[in-house]
């Protein structure tokens, strides 16, 4: 409980304030951060992913720090009529086991997907919501990783398509690797060789040396599983 401190937020969607808990970064370092970016906690230690989603407890509405503050229109009556209206009042503002984490992103992407958020940010719901399945260690797990990665990449495609990450905390290039990284996890090989080269070459590759060179050794891996994979095939 040390990991975590209050804090009071209002509600964008009906107004109303609420606490919920944030984790306090430093006392919650990851001991192993994947090739996509998916961190590893110590037992015991909080996961920050596990409170990405804020959920108001009065209308059901949940959203992140990367939500806009608009509302396209007829999205807010939209939200009352498909969360709202049958929104029975929940608590999300105490500790979160991953069942909560889960209910909370999954809420999240509902709420993004009915407010037409951008898809950058649906994008980083379900990537997260996926980093957390892959962490669970339970049984259906892996096929729910799996389903979330797809959505995750499907959203990002999109995003470099209408360029909607500008404004966000990603770049192009940041955008690019992870449709490449999530390509491969997903045993697309030749979409994720054609993402990363896209990286190598950028215009913008040398103003984010750590993109491009991690770019560079995913190709690679991505390059010799593609290789194994058609040797595979020849061989069935």
């Amino acid at each position: 409980m040390n990991d975590l401190y209050t804090i009071k937020v209002n509600c964008p969607h009906c107004g109303k304030a609420f606490e919920t808990f944030k984790v306090r970064y430093r006392r919650s370092v990851p001991y192993k951060i994947d090739s996509d970016f998916c961190p590893y906690y110590k037992e015991g230690d909080s996961n920050p992913h596990f409170y990405y989603a804020k959920v108001c407890p009065d209308c059901g509405f949940a959203f992140t720090d990367e939500f806009s503050e608009n509302f396209p229109l007829g999205t807010k009556e939209l939200i009352n009529a498909k969360i709202t209206a049958g929104w029975r009042k929940k608590e999300f503002g105490q500790a979160r086991d991953v069942e909560k984490a889960i209910e909370s992103l999954k809420l999240a992407i509902y709420s993004a997907t009915l407010k037409k958020e951008k898809h950058s940010v649906l994008g980083g719901l379900c990537l997260r919501l996926a980093w957390i399945y892959r962490t669970a260690n339970r049984q259906e797990s892996q096929e729910e990783e799996e389903r979330f990665l797809k959505l995750a990449l499907q959203e990002y495609e999109e995003a470099y398509l209408h360029s909607d990450f500008k404004g966000t905390s990603l770049s192009e290039l940041n955008v690019l690797f992870l449709i490449g990284e999530l390509s491969r996890r997903l045993g697309q090989f030749s979409k994720a060789i054609s993402y990363f080269s896209k990286i190598a070459e950028h215009p913008r590759r040398y103003e984010e040396a750590k993109i491009l060179d991690r770019a560079r050794k995913q190709w690679k891996i991505t390059a010799e599983q593609n290789r194994e994979q058609r040797e595979h095939d020849s061989k069935a």
